[in-house]
């Protein structure tokens, strides 16, 4: 009845990498090291992306072409040399496209090579490299991991400047410890099995290697080509691996490379006296570190202990205000065992076991951590209520999947009235409790905060998120404000009152294409009549155009003339005229 961890699963590696911790003896002799390699990690994780919107149909294409089909290249604005490639997939790749050469060299490449190829040029995409994205995409990676194979999972640690080989100074390797866990997934080969699995589901594709210590491990995933490697005999075999994989500067790789060294097998046939007077210290410290002489420190992304409270129904039931009081209980003892350690609750699942051994199950996300019982049992009860039960509910189970240390206040020591010493406090709590309600109601991806992209469509000008992801908040909170950087308040621009109707209240998910009705020759410039959902609509009024275009460099070019228009009816519409096409659409509305 009390708390305790969610699973046996759960359990048995939380218990495990406890005890592996408290014995160091028992720790060095059983670890083994597992290397993920999310090989070109910033591609994968847009065509994965891509591949969610497909299937659900969420992102328009005006073109008609899948994006999966098309070359994609990266790029970042350089201070002094604007737009240049950070990054493309392998098709790119193979047609001629390298980092640090300019974007528009990049799409010429590739249109260029494509037409050589086919009859058809083919256009290439090319995004703005997102690092944020990048980041909290591999962080929700790590979490399944954890949840799924090791509790001992952490992010490879990256230079500024990358690596030898390296094209991005961004991680794209999952380093997992695997002592004491194998066994969960009968031998290694389970375990490389079960990650396989786990990425495949989420559309992803990783190297996998096992080795004696992380640095090995890492090189057999970059550089072996055997796939899924699994290291048996640990000096013998690095020596035919490139010696990119000791993660080595490019300036140590270059004088290797006129030395005439490829590999470590030949690197570690010198005396190591003399590499350290010709090539210093750092290239020492990566031998030692690949043979196993020196430990690689894990920066573990620490899995905290899961409270759970687990109430068995004497009698089964599935009157709903018999359950919502015995969830009311179980709420009370998950609150109390959170309050010991002064955390409050993130992230919830309640898991209800059915009469013949069904399950159901419903997650409820918050948008701040909170110990307020009343509030996370209304949360969890009206959660539990659109559930729809087959049979009846024989025992009841919250778990805490995420929480966080409790905000803490110091209230103004002179404030004139007893409401303004929490006034501050109060708002942002009734804040919380309305995102965590609305969430609770429309579900998590209804209630949704939105940041800022660099694309000029207005349907792409902005991302997404959860407003209770917090991997995505925390990411978010961390970056540094750009307009925050620029010099000067002149270089601010500030919103005027004549602004307010340059663009609508109301931006629709999708144009909708309207009707036209040619003008008459007594029209002279207006605009032609539109038809609506059948009806016709006289423009009395009009403004524009406002003419919107995408870069040549993003592939297929948009181009559109928008206008604010008011009608015989009363309406205020934003449509726009689509110049390759000559249709008219529909967009926004202004009322």
């Amino acid at each position: 009845m009390g708390a305790k961890p969610a699973n046996s699963l759960t359990f048995a590696l939380t218990i495990r990498a406890f005890y592996i911790l408290s014995h160091p003896a028992i720790h060095s002799d059983m670890k083994r090291l597992l290397s993920v390699w999310l090989h070109n990690w910033p591609i994968q994780r847009l065509r994965s992306e891509w591949r969610h919107e497909e299937r659900h149909a969420q992102r328009p294409d005006e073109s008609g072409t899948s994006l999966l089909n098309q070359p994609v290249i990266l790029w970042k604005n350089d201070p002094r040399r604007g737009r240049v490639v950070v990054g493309c997939c392998e098709r790119s790749a193979r047609l001629g496209v390298r980092p640090a050469i300019a974007i528009a060299q990049a799409t010429e490449l590739v249109r260029r090579a494509s037409s050589q190829q086919q009859t058809e040029i083919c256009e290439p995409i090319a995004i703005e490299h997102d690092p944020v994205a990048d980041r909290i995409a591999l962080e929700k990676v790590v979490d399944q991991i954890q949840a799924t194979v090791t509790p001992m999972v952490a992010i490879e640690t990256v230079p500024k400047r990358p690596w030898a080989g390296m094209l991005l100074a961004e991680p794209e390797t999952i380093l997992c410890d695997l002592s004491g866990v194998t066994h969960l997934f009968d031998d290694e080969q389970g375990v490389l099995r079960t990650v396989h699995q786990l990425l495949a589901a989420t559309f992803l594709a990783g190297r996998l290697a096992i080795a004696d210590n992380a640095a090995a491990a890492w090189a057999h995933s970059h550089y072996n080509p055997t796939p899924d490697f699994v290291s048996q005999d640990l000096v013998n075999d690095l020596v035919a691996l490139s010696v990119n994989g000791l993660r080595i500067e490019t300036e140590t790789k270059y004088t290797l490379d006129r030395l005439g060294i490829t590999t470590i097998g030949a690197l570690l046939r010198l005396p190591r006296a003399g590499l350290a007077r010709r090539l210093g210290e750092p290239l020492l410290q990566r031998i030692s570190e690949a043979s196993g002489e020196i430990e690689l420190p894990l920066d573990v992304q620490h899995l905290e202990q899961q409270v759970a409270s687990t109430c068995e129904l004497e009698y089964p039931t599935d009157d709903q205000e018999i359950i919502g009081y015995h969830l009311e209980q179980v709420v009370e003892k998950v609150v109390a065992s959170l309050a010991t350690n002064q955390r409050g609750a993130l992230r919830l699942v309640c898991r209800l076991d059915l009469i013949g051994r069904s399950q159901l199950s419903t997650t409820i996300g918050l948008f701040a951590p909170t110990l307020d019982g009343k509030h996370l049992h209304q949360l969890v009860n009206s959660s539990v209520e659109t559930l729809k039960l087959s049979t009846p509910v024989r025992q009841l189970t919250l778990i805490v999947l995420q929480s966080e240390p409790l905000r803490s206040r110091q209230n103004s020591l002179f404030a004139q009235t007893e409401f303004a010493l929490s006034d501050k406090t109060h708002a942002d709590r009734s804040l919380a409790q309305l995102v965590d309600s609305l969430s609770g109601r429309l579900g998590r991806d209804a209630v949704l905060g939105v940041r800022l992209a660099n694309n000029p469509l207005p349907e792409r000008a902005f991302k997404t998120y959860s407003l209770t992801d917090h991997h995505t908040r925390r990411s978010l909170a961390q970056l540094t404000s750009k307009r925050a950087r620029v010099a000067g308040a002149d270089a601010i621009r500030i919103a005027m009152s004549s602004d307010a109707r340059r663009r609508p209240l109301r931006l629709l998910r999708r144009p909708i294409e309207l009707a036209v009705t040619p003008k008459s020759k007594d029209q002279g410039q207006s605009l032609p009549q539109l038809s609506y959902q059948g009806n016709t609509h006289q423009v009395m009024y009009w403004w524009g155009p406002e003419r919107i275009e995408t870069g040549w460099w993003e592939g297929p070019t948009v181009r559109r003339d928008y206008y604010r228009i008011e009608t015989d009816r009363g309406e205020l519409w934003w449509v726009y005229r689509d110049l390759k096409s000559g249709s008219w659409f529909l967009h926004g509305r202004f009322t």
